[in-house]
């Protein structure tokens, strides 16, 4: 039996002048992507993305920008992601730093400017409290006059807010130790001590004003080492402490 043959119609090739065209037209798209890779490319191995740090240091600080930019260089690691806040975080952990204001000024320029806490009172003798009434404890202390705190860690910020509502009541008087414990005791200068008691302490420190200004002109010992203990619900008991 002979073979039944089948003729396939050939498919027509495209005209050389078409294929140019749609090649043509996809030209420009071709360049585009090869452009924006050589542009991607270089940046990359230029120094315009590499991060530029400037620093504004507060005089009380006696680190220099060498010592904050090496605390920081760990994280500088990825120069398209870095992350600000992070930047901030590393740098106020540092105990004397108060605050660090990291502003992006473009891309990776980045502006740092740093604030010392300022000491206002001693915390026992193992660190300060700062006039923003908080805690900090660095490794190596400083002499300095301010006034003994003498409180829980947890406790800070509410006494120091009580420790300024007493010196207002006080002034021209100056507080130089306050400590809580079960009850809240004052001395001030040159050195009387003041028993306020858990309750009613600023009443009672008004009254100790009033009784004070009364009794001070009248002996030099009061001046110099009275204790007035103020819990009295009428008037106050005085005695002195051992020289």
């Amino acid at each position: 039996m002979a073979k039944q043959r089948f003729n396939r119609l050939n498919k027509p090739k495209k005209p050389t002048k078409v294929v140019v065209q749609q090649l043509a037209r996809k030209l420009p798209f071709l360049l585009l992507i090869l452009a924006i890779a050589a542009i991607g490319y270089n940046l990359h191995r230029s120094n315009l993305f590499e991060p530029e740090i400037s620093w504004t240091i507060d005089e009380k600080l006696t680190n220099s920008d060498d010592y904050y930019e090496q605390l920081i260089t760990p994280l500088l690691g990825n120069k398209y992601l870095i992350n600000l806040s992070e930047l901030k975080k590393n740098i106020e952990a540092k105990p004397w730093v108060a605050n660090a204001e990291v502003d992006r000024l473009f891309w990776n320029k980045i502006d740092i400017e740093l604030t010392a806490h300022t000491i206002a009172m001693r915390w026992q003798d193992n660190g300060y409290i700062s006039t923003e009434g908080v805690l900090f404890k660095p490794e190596v202390l400083i002499t300095t006059e301010a006034p003994l705190a003498i409180v829980d860690e947890n406790e800070v910020f509410q006494f120091f807010e009580d420790y300024q509502l007493y010196q207002d009541i006080l002034a021209p008087l100056v507080i130089t130790k306050f400590e809580r414990g079960q009850v809240d005791t004052l001395t001030i200068k040159p050195n009387v001590g003041i028993i306020l008691g858990h309750q009613k302490q600023k009443q009672r420190l008004r009254d100790f004003v009033k009784v004070y200004n009364n009794l001070k002109q009248r002996s030099r010992k009061i001046r110099k080492i009275g204790v007035f203990d103020m819990r009295y619900a009428k008037g106050f008991a005085l005695s002195y402490q051992q020289q």
